[in-house]
């Protein structure tokens, strides 16, 4: 039975110990070395919680091995590590910038006995969230009825799953219960409780539980069978963030952040804001209304851009149809920054006034082009099929009028369309 340290004491991040078996394995395709200890402080991924990562140092040699993964199987915790790149030592200099590679992992002498470091850093970020999570799930419980059915804990998020949903007031009455388990600063209650008491215990869990069982408890907040490393009270969680709850398979997925990710989210939140207040002149206070008032400012001035451009192509078909060459009035254009609805208005207004086609090429923020063709004469629809063979066009549309998009140059569209209009390109 090898001993987990982690789960006696969260805050024990270095160690000694013998290694039971040491050996070169294959993770991800990389050679990497896996170790088996008699005791360890490193908690493995387990819990949709990831794993600590840190450091081995030999203790009969200068060896050092980085930490990067932690598993656990049959009760027993792996490392995976990577053999530290050392100095090349040379006659001018005993260490230079250059490292050495060590291509045959089997030629390492691998340790008996190491000293063991967990990236405290890390691990205390993750009791933070994970505590935090207990607090959300335990009063979503207990105040909605809704169950944890999903639980992710990594470097970058934290999200909980929940098989109900929420007003947006629920969330901020969640939010203020959590916190003020929070500013309580109560112990956190860490046990195995006997058989007899377990029976007597309603704790939160995914799954049944055999053997010894870990209790977590927050006392009036959450009770749950866990088995992941904790803060010892609830003032270290620092702050609670419930930053999304979403609708996800009929239920919510949340994500929050705790303690030193929300004070890093909400410094990020607060320069952006400053910037924008300098941006517009305002004070931090007032940069909700003046967006606002900025949003429709520019909504009314696309308004009125809009009318512009749509008298502009109106001008130029006009132009094109009434030209001297009435077998050469068919305008096709090829042009930027139109609205697809200006350009059918401008198209059926001078439809009648044509012996062919008349339509726009007119390219956004995808590659090549969107295209609106129309005729009262001709088949639209034939030039859709034969721009789908030629260029992988796509759209609909039928005799009358078609758009889609295609991705060619305008040099190669205006050779292409010669074969089906004897109009002017403008």
């Amino acid at each position: 039975m090898y001993e987990k340290l982690y789960d006696e004491n969260a805050y024990a991040v270095e160690f000694i110990s013998d290694v039971a078996s040491a050996y070169v394995t294959t993770w991800n395709e990389e050679d990497v070395f896996e170790f088996v200890l008699e005791k360890t402080c490193f908690f493995p991924e387990q819990g949709g919680q990831t794993s600590d990562t840190g450091m081995f140092y030999d203790t009969d040699s200068e060896n050092e091995f980085e930490v990067f993964h932690a598993y656990i199987k049959d009760d027993t915790v792996y490392h995976l590590a990577r053999l530290v790149k050392k100095p090349v030592e040379t006659k001018k200099r005993k260490k230079t910038e250059e490292e050495e590679e060590v291509t045959d992992l089997n030629s390492v002498k691998l340790p008996k006995r190491i000293i063991g470091r967990v990236n405290w850093d890390e691990r205390f970020d993750k009791m933070q969230q994970h505590s935090g999570e207990h607090l959300v799930s335990g009063t979503v419980h207990r105040l909605f009825g809704y169950d944890n059915v999903g639980f992710s804990l990594s470097s970058d998020n934290v999200t909980l799953d929940f098989n109900g949903q929420f007003k947006d007031e629920d969330i901020l009455e969640i939010e203020k219960t959590v916190n003020r388990a929070v500013f309580e600063n109560f112990k956190v209650k860490v046990y195995y409780p006997d058989a007899d008491e377990l029976r007597k215990i309603q704790y939160r869990s995914k799954k049944e539980l055999i053997g010894r069982i870990r209790i977590v408890e927050f006392p009036g907040y959450d009770i749950c069978a866990c088995c992941a490393p904790h803060v010892a009270s609830t003032g270290e969680i620092g702050i609670i963030k419930i930053v999304s709850a979403e609708h996800f398979k009929g239920g919510t997925r949340m994500s929050i952040k705790c303690g030193y990710r929300a004070l890093r989210d909400y410094t990020g939140l607060l320069e952006s804001v400053k910037g924008i207040s300098r941006l517009l002149s305002v004070t931090k206070e007032d940069v909700a209304p003046a967006v606002e008032k900025l949003s429709k400012d520019l909504r009314d001035t696309k308004f009125e851009l809009a009318g512009y451009k749509a008298k502009v192509l109106d001008a130029a078909f006009e132009s094109a149809v009434n030209s001297a060459d009435k077998d050469h009035n068919n305008p096709i254009m090829f042009t930027t920054g139109l609205d697809a609805a200006i350009i059918r208005k401008s198209i059926n207004n001078v439809l009648d006034k044509t012996n062919g086609y008349c339509g726009v090429f007119f390219s956004g923020e995808k590659e090549g082009y969107s295209f609106i063709i129309g005729s009262n004469v001709k088949d639209c629809t034939v030039l859709a099929a034969d721009l789908r063979e030629k260029y992988g066009a796509k759209g609909g549309g039928n005799k009358s009028m078609i758009q889609g998009n295609v991705i060619a140059s305008e040099d190669e569209l205006k050779e292409f369309l010669k074969a089906y209009s004897d109009g002017v390109f403008i």
